[in-house]
């Protein structure tokens, strides 16, 4: 599997994974009706693209297949973190999260915070992340459950206690 730097061009196989990931793993989780407000800007390439050019976003893929995506804005945000629903379990969400992970120890943050569903909360948790709080962001005016998620990171500052 390779992990690459998202370009332009994948933004329409971004947008399906996003879709289909939803609809078929995070559905578990959801109502009917919160799953059709959550997917429903999945075609908006230029949102893709845009997020793609600001944001530090990575692919995963192997033979030329896209297998997951991540994120991770300048501030510390990981806006997204999907793995497809045929490669759910394989480590491939945990490799995407140790590249975000580099990122943010590189750009010097103290922390990383997400917003994490109800499915990829024992991810997150399972990480180092804790919840801060439970929130119910209108969506496409639908309310859906998420939890605000923070994972310290080390500092990287030299130690100066003697």
């Amino acid at each position: 599997m390779l992990l690459r730097r998202a370009l332009a061009d994948d933004a329409s196989r971004i947008g399906q994974l996003f879709y289909d990931t939803i609809t078929r793993i995070n559905a578990a989780n959801y109502l009917p009706v919160q799953v059709e407000a959550w997917r429903g800007g999945w075609q908006n390439l230029a949102g893709w693209q845009d997020k793609i050019r600001e944001q530090y976003f990575l692919v995963a893929e192997q033979d030329a297949e896209l297998m997951g995506f991540a994120s991770l804005a300048a501030d510390g945000y990981l806006d997204f973190l999907f793995v497809s629903a045929d490669h759910q379990r394989q480590g491939i969400a945990r490799q995407l999260w140790q590249a975000l992970l580099a990122e943010a120890t590189r750009l010097g943050l103290t922390q990383v915070y997400t917003n994490a569903s109800c499915t990829a909360r024992p991810f997150f948790a399972h990480q180092g992340f804790v919840v801060e709080r439970e929130q119910q962001p209108v969506v496409r005016g639908v309310a859906l459950t998420n939890y605000r998620m923070v994972r310290p990171l080390p500092s990287t500052a030299p130690d100066t206690d003697f």
